[in-house]
């Protein structure tokens, strides 16, 4: 009987360290990643984009745009120090540095591969804060895509200043 006993231990002994490894070697095969899942043309986050998409196929003044853009939220790429000193962040379009903002988060995460800092803040603000040389381009790499030549940045401002500091996620 002890031999029995033996056997039967032994081989529950090999079965159950089996499925211990097993188990184990399951547990540490490496995963392949979901890979992020950027956000692909979604429809329009706010009236502006709204006017834009309709800007598309039906002629739309820059007078008519820039009463709604003066009212609009932009996020803009950059930092604020601690003196309260904007960084803007530069993007190269076509070999000549452009300023990008973008009208909504959507059109934000359309644009960027990787977790940026932003900043938020009126379009007024933005469009007196930077260089009078610099062209800017609202959403770029989207349908919803606006260039605006330093020229025209002249023509559209006046208004308040309210500022936050954040990064896109």
């Amino acid at each position: 009987m002890p031999m029995v006993f033996n056997s039967i231990f032994i081989f529950i002994f090999i079965a159950v360290t089996a499925v211990i490894v097993s188990f184990t070697m399951f547990l540490m095969k490496p995963r392949k990643k979901a890979p992020v899942k950027r956000q692909e043309h979604s429809g329009p986050a706010n009236e502006f984009e709204t006017k834009l998409l309709i800007a598309g196929s039906t002629p739309i003044t820059l007078e008519e745009l820039s009463s709604l853009l003066l009212k609009t939220k932009l996020l803009v790429l950059g930092t604020i120090s601690e003196n309260k000193k904007i960084a803007l962040k530069h993007w190269e379009l076509d070999g000549k540095p452009v300023i990008p903002a973008f009208t909504s988060v959507e059109r934000l995460r359309e644009s960027i591969s990787h977790q940026e800092h932003y900043i938020e803040m009126d379009a007024c603000t933005f469009l007196k804060s930077i260089p009078g040389n610099s062209d800017v381009i609202l959403n770029p790499n989207s349908q919803y895509a606006l260039s605006l030549k330093h020229g025209d940045i002249g023509k559209i401002t006046g208004g308040s200043d309210m500022v936050r500091h954040q990064t896109a996620p």
